[in-house]
């Protein structure tokens, strides 16, 4: 019996350092939870408009939020600032020494203000299921009508996607009004896909948060979760 087996070992997959998350500590009161807007002015304040149009903010996390699928429906709550509270911002890689000085300074946001503290490096995730709080899109548009979009969005990324569901609509208030957006999670991806969502993101906004997605549970368990609701 002859017998070769050239099939090489599959390498795990290594996700690359090109694009990753800046996490702050933050240190202050109390934050509203619209704060999307007034974060992006007192970054630009900051960074300024070319860096701002290259970076990504997922926004203060705040623990009484939840995961994003149950955040209070209020506006206009605002909620306390806890010792776990953090700044996630995502950039390339050639623009982090520059954002990561915005530690030791200090971000006035509407009635209240936060110091922001050190900061680390998170990689990008290689799982399967991703998650965006908000995407921008369009009020009118009907929800099949916004997932065969997005669908055709991540074709052209060279994502197949096979499975995605939508989450709560919400609102972001802005100096130019308000703007409508829908949450969204996309399962099944490959490694390379995920990690490709992550760094391009859906849609339009990124200062005030949409778009951007991160790593979450399941699919089928948010399926469950909401045939229970």
């Amino acid at each position: 019996m002859f017998w070769r087996d050239d099939k090489l070992p599959e390498q795990p997959f290594q996700v690359p350092d090109d694009v990753f998350d800046l996490v702050f500590r933050l240190s202050g009161k109390s934050i509203d939870i619209d704060h999307a807007h007034a974060l992006a002015e007192a970054l630009r304040e900051l960074l300024g408009e070319d860096t701002c149009s290259r970076i990504g903010v997922h926004g203060i996390g705040l623990a009484s939020s939840g995961n994003g699928w149950n955040r209070p429906e209020e506006i206009d709550a605002e909620l306390p600032l806890s010792q776990r509270a953090r700044l996630v911002i995502r950039v390339p890689r050639e623009l982090g020494d520059e954002v990561a000085r915005i530690s030791n300074r200090r971000l006035r946001l509407g009635r209240q203000q936060v110091e922001v503290g050190d900061s680390a490096i998170r990689p990008l995730s290689s799982l399967g299921t991703l998650y965006a709080r908000a995407i921008s899109c369009d009020r009118e548009q009907p929800e099949d009508d916004f997932l065969q979009q997005v669908a055709a969005e991540l074709q052209a990324m060279g994502i197949a996607v096979s499975r995605m569901l939508c989450g709560r609509p919400g609102e972001i208030r802005t100096g130019r009004g308000s703007l409508f957006t829908r949450a969204l999670l996309v399962a099944d991806l490959k490694p390379g896909e995920s990690v490709r969502l992550q760094q391009r993101g859906v849609g339009a906004d990124r200062l005030l948060g949409c778009g951007l997605f991160v790593p979450h549970k399941e699919i089928d368990a948010v399926y469950e979760a909401q045939e229970q609701d």
